[in-house]
């Protein structure tokens, strides 16, 4: 007899489930020009349609993203369709520079009919850009808008579904589960620690990056999740049947629904069937508010009582008395009996990255935070809320602890003070807005081709290609005396990156700078001519 999870299969856009026929007029993402490749060793055919009120020119500001985006069409060429949803279908796609495959989500416009609907969109891609740079979060590598679609391009995940695995091996062995349960937890405590809380918690929506057996698992589809700040409460239901928790069916819940929803996957993981089973969702809801699931027959009598104790642990109706994504981290069925090495909170973790870079990349992301759009800030925007509890605009070393303490975190006073003096740009004891923004900015930034050309054109005034002394100069005078005075002699900021001696920073050691350490990276280099800047 089949799992019945097969059953609960939900209309999401996968980015792994695979399909060759393209998507019907209605849902065509040619805006304008759309290329597509042939299935053929041909080169792509080239397909005019060109929309009744004129092609959107690349000037206009989008309707949705409220910004003005380049035409998808011009940096990337659509390939085959990778899976349908109810707002619109997801491509493979290639970067016309660099060869690289993606794949991109093409939401329908015409179908975000509501205020609620656009809102969700802007803040998918929020989330998205908010949580860059885990290992195990698909990455997002941008946002366009044309006439008729939104495009949301991310990492191209082949490995297809952790549900498909599930349901292709029957269950786990408990050392598998735990290893993949594990990643999970972290995952989920990632999003956590950085004020997000998914709420759609599923295999469904962790996919494996490639058919290897030890492939990394990346979790995706973020379109419900939320911002939200310590005790913090929602109330609108939503998620899927079978990993939804109680206190979501009672219009009362936090983060702690994550949890509960982690501990289904686990049930599901070693068992192959769901805690909560019945033939309706009304039916499943029932189940949930009830809370009984069997831990007795086959195969729970040859399952570990440690695996059996965190379950039961997870899959407590009282949100306060459920264990954390931290304390589930720390079971001894998830350590293997050690006590699990305790791992910075992904916000210290960035400070830390900030912290320890050259003044010139620490320049270069406080120029960055300066030209990235609202939706992409904020996340950040929230987080630096939730620290400020004066409301003073600035974050003081108190508020610092106290709010990493909120998160779990025990870094001790003195580790903050050391901290804060490498943050503090300005000197003046407390971190603002900028400052903030720029040390918790995720460090994949500096590897998105998008972010690295608004930085380099913030420096470069006359857009000409280079950045001059007087430019860097003029981009140092914009600071306020103190942080101006903590990045010293121009000169020697911009013989940090110019390696040929000219006086000048092209855009190629520009990159190179911002993405290697003290010494340039050759690599860099390498990627910025394939970017099409050498």
């Amino acid at each position: 007899m089949d799992s019945p999870i097969a059953s609960n299969s939900v209309d999401s856009l996968s980015l792994s489930s695979f399909s060759c026929a393209f998507a019907d007029d209605d849902d065509d993402p040619c805006d304008e020009t759309f290329f597509v490749a042939s299935s053929s060793n041909e080169p792509p055919q080239k397909s005019v349609k060109i929309h009744p009120n004129g092609p959107l020119g690349k000037s206009k500001k989008g309707s949705i993203l409220g910004r003005t985006t380049s035409d998808i069409n011009d940096a990337y060429i659509f390939h085959e369709e990778l899976g349908k949803g109810q707002f619109g279908t997801t491509y493979k796609i290639k970067d016309k520079k660099t060869g690289k495959e993606y794949a991109c989500k093409a939401i329908a416009k015409r179908k975000l009919t509501t205020k609620e609907d656009q809102d969700d969109v802007r803040r998918e891609i929020s989330i998205l850009h908010h949580l860059n740079g885990h290992d195990n979060v698909v990455s997002y590598i941008g946002s366009y808008e044309g006439a008729r679609h939104v495009y949301i391009v991310m990492e191209l995940l082949c490995g297809g579904e952790l549900f498909d695995r599930i349901v292709e091996r029957g269950k786990y062995s408990e050392k598998d589960a735990a290893d993949c349960f594990r990643t999970i937890v972290e995952t989920v405590q990632h999003c956590h620690e950085l004020g997000v809380v998914h709420r759609d918690l599923k295999p469904e929506n962790f996919v494996l990056q490639s058919k290897d057996y030890n492939s990394k698992i990346c979790a995706i589809d973020f379109g419900l999740s939320a911002f939200f700040s310590e005790g913090q409460k929602f109330h609108e239901i939503v998620g899927s049947a079978y990993y939804v928790a109680p206190e979501v069916l009672r219009r009362s819940y936090g983060k702690q629904s994550d949890v509960w929803s982690c501990g289904v996957i686990l049930y599901i993981l070693l068992s192959g069937v769901p805690p909560f089973w019945a033939t309706t969702e009304n039916g499943i809801f029932d189940m949930v508010l009830k809370g009984e699931y069997d831990m007795e027959q086959d195969p729970w009598g040859s399952i570990s009582a440690g695996a059996k104790d965190l379950i039961s642990k997870m899959l407590v109706q009282s949100p306060e008395k459920r264990i954390t994504a931290d304390e589930a981290l720390n079971h001894p069925w998830l350590t293997g009996g050690a006590p699990a090495k305790k791992l910075d909170n992904a916000v210290v973790k960035r400070l830390k990255s900030f912290a320890a870079i050259t003044k010139f990349k620490k320049l270069g992301l406080i120029a960055m935070a300066k030209t990235l759009s609202a939706d992409e800030l904020e996340g950040l925007k929230e987080m630096f809320k939730s620290f400020d509890t004066d409301n003073s605009g600035t974050i003081s070393i108190a508020e610092l602890q106290a709010g990493l303490r909120k998160k779990g975190s025990s870094a001790a006073t003195e580790e903050l003070q050391q901290l804060m003096n490498e943050i503090d740009i300005d000197g003046n004891g407390e971190l603002d807005y900028e400052e903030f923004v720029a040390a918790t900015l995720s460090m994949a930034n500096q590897h998105n081709t998008d972010a690295m050309e608004k930085t380099f054109q913030y420096f470069d005034a006359d857009g000409d290609g280079t950045i001059t002394i007087d430019e860097f100069r003029m981009a140092l005078d914009k600071m306020p005396p103190g942080a101006r005075a903590n990045f010293g002699d121009v000169n020697e900021l911009v013989e940090m990156a110019d390696q040929d001696g000219d006086g000048l920073i092209d855009y190629e050691e520009f990159v190179a700078m911002m993405t290697a350490g003290d010494k340039p990276d050759k690599n860099a280099m390498k990627n910025a001519k394939m970017a099409g800047y050498a």
